[in-house]
């Protein structure tokens, strides 16, 4: 007879590390929530399925391993184990995954960069360029600055560099000219293929990365300064999130043919504000719904004077701090600055309004929003005819009963009508605010003067002042 074999038990990670790996998966840089209402994994939680967003992947876990290895001096995590805490729904981006909203300026690099298949095309290289980080390293200084990724640094590597290095490649292989994909915006964006002899090609590459550099800085930086003011929120604090959700059009159970032409919608727009219980900084879902079908700063104002009612119900706040992404036509504009100027006297408590750099403002409020049109569409094909929701009141009257861990709230037309009534001769006075789309961060003095900034953690500043 053979001995048994004794299973020696290996290290055990604890749950703080077990935790911070999740974190790590789950952050905003390492991935992206999904907006669709299918995007959606099940999970088993404490016995119980419960269906998750799903959130894709923005790097391969090769990449993140190093990304989470970055800064740490012990060996204790491998990669093995790394890649089985991914939470389920962590996806990587799997060909046929539908992703949407993706920004114009990083994909256009990424789209030239797939067109000459960079990877292999350098793999010979004593230092492989393998994506539009490892092209950004070449244009700057080994340790760059905040110059350098603005482009106004003069000790940085000449471009010219990068399109050497590209045009023997291209030379050696016999390529004189490249067919590739653009994104092509005007009032609409489109997918459109160009052909480019090679030389003209890298010029244009060069430009797309030029204009990349910053903006993806700012990206970068402004989802790292959400997420340390989290870390560092004080208990009369609040961060508000919030974003208007893609109109919820009505759907009903054998409906007639005709019924496919009715345009009847409902606002929905989604808020998720954190705050600090404790030593915990934990989060509230809101949703709230209307029959106004306008998304303008008016709209945006009365969300707010009824959120932060509800709000200032179970918190002594006393500072709010606003991320937002920079819609132009309810966010990110001279009404909404005028109305920022005016938080304190209108609401009694202090604001700051932080950007997402453009096309990168995806968070919890799209799942939020995924998840309620989810339920909101089952609902409506599961009701009799006689309980049809078909309005957007009673589409808040069956969310009201529905949701534990939302909260929901109604506003009409006619309270539209009212705030932007009050607000004419505000709007009319506004002032044009200088730069506002290439700012990210505006923080009001008084009620008379903003501090401007590129981004929220720049020691640089514009003071800017109504008269």
């Amino acid at each position: 007879m053979l001995a048994s074999p004794i299973l020696k038990a290996g290290k055990c990670l604890s749950e703080d590390t077990v935790q911070e790996i999740k974190d790590f998966y789950q952050s905003d840089e390492n991935s992206r929530i999904m907006a669709g209402m299918k995007d959606t994994v099940t999970a088993v939680i404490d016995g119980q399925k419960v269906k998750k967003q799903k959130r894709l992947l923005l790097f391969n876990l090769n990449d993140l391993y190093i990304n989470f290895k970055e800064g740490k001096n012990d060996d204790i995590v491998g990669f093995s184990t790394f890649a089985k805490l991914r939470p389920v729904n962590c996806i990587p981006g799997k060909s046929g995954t539908h992703s949407v909203c993706v920004c114009t300026i990083h994909q256009n690099c990424k789209l030239m960069l797939d067109a000459i298949n960079i990877s292999r095309l350098t793999h010979q290289l004593q230092t492989p360029i393998n994506d539009y980080k490892d092209c950004l390293k070449v244009v700057m200084c080994n340790n760059p600055s905040v110059k350098c990724h603005f482009n106004e640094c003069s000790e940085c590597p000449d471009e010219q560099n990068l399109v050497d290095i590209l045009d023997k490649l291209l030379s050696d292989k016999l390529i004189t000219s490249v067919l590739f994909s653009t994104w092509k915006t005007n009032d609409r964006a489109t997918l459109c293929t160009q052909k480019l002899p090679a030389d003209e090609f890298l010029t244009e590459l060069c430009s797309k990365l030029k204009q990349l550099n910053p903006h993806n800085f700012i990206a970068k930086e402004q989802t790292n300064y959400m997420t340390k003011r989290k870390d560092t929120l004080r208990d009369d604090e609040i961060i508000v999130e919030l974003d208007f959700a893609e109109n919820y059009a009505f759907i009903v159970q054998e409906a007639a043919q005709a019924f496919h032409f009715n345009n009847d919608q409902c606002t929905i727009h989604t808020i998720v504000y954190y705050y600090r219980s404790g030593a915990e900084v934990k989060h509230q879902s809101v949703v709230a719904l209307s029959d106004c079908l306008s998304h303008d700063t008016t709209a945006v104002y009365v969300i707010q004077k009824i959120l932060l009612q509800r709000v200032q119900e179970k918190h002594n706040v006393k500072k709010v701090i606003y991320f937002t992404d920079g819609a132009k036509q309810h966010f990110k504009n001279r009404y909404q600055m005028a109305n920022l100027l005016c938080h304190e006297q209108d609401f009694g408590i202090k604001a700051e309004w932080h950007f997402h750099a453009t096309a990168h403002g995806k968070g919890a409020c799209d799942g939020v929003g995924a998840a309620f049109k989810r339920e909101a569409t089952r609902a409506s094909l599961q009701a009799p005819a006689s309980r049809a929701i078909l309005t957007s009141k009673s589409l808040f009257d069956w969310a009201q009963n529905r949701f534990d861990n939302i909260d929901v709230f109604f506003y009409s037309k006619e309270m539209y009508k009212k705030a932007a009534a009050h607000f004419n001769r505000r709007f009319k006075s506004a002032p044009a605010i200088p730069n506002i789309q290439k700012s990210h961060s505006f923080v009001p003095l008084d009620g008379k003067t903003l501090i401007i900034k590129t981004f929220s953690s720049s020691e640089n500043n514009t003071i800017f002042t109504c008269r």
